[in-house]
């Protein structure tokens, strides 16, 4: 399928370590406001109610991202804490 762009956008990106700059990125992606119109707008607003109100969850409920940053974390490839520094 083909679709609007769901969210504005945020920029680009740098790290050495791979791990926060995923973490990073899905913190910016998910403090953006969904496009009017998009196919995440739609997922948005029929479900007010959805605790999980993150865009990667609400255009794709059966993907856990999550799952993958915490398990590269755990065998090693990085941290997911980061200090973003805007130039």
């Amino acid at each position: 399928e083909n679709d609007i762009p769901i969210i504005s956008d945020v920029g680009m990106l740098a790290s050495f370590d791979p791990v926060a700059l995923d973490q990073a990125c899905v913190d910016l992606c998910n403090k953006m406001p969904a496009i009017e119109g998009s196919e995440l707008a739609k997922n948005i607003a029929e479900n007010p109610h959805d605790e999980n109100k993150e865009h990667f969850h609400m255009n794709h409920p059966d993907t856990d991202w999550k799952s993958c940053l915490e398990h590269a974390e755990k065998i090693g490839l990085g941290s997911r804490n980061y200090n973003l520094i805007k130039i």
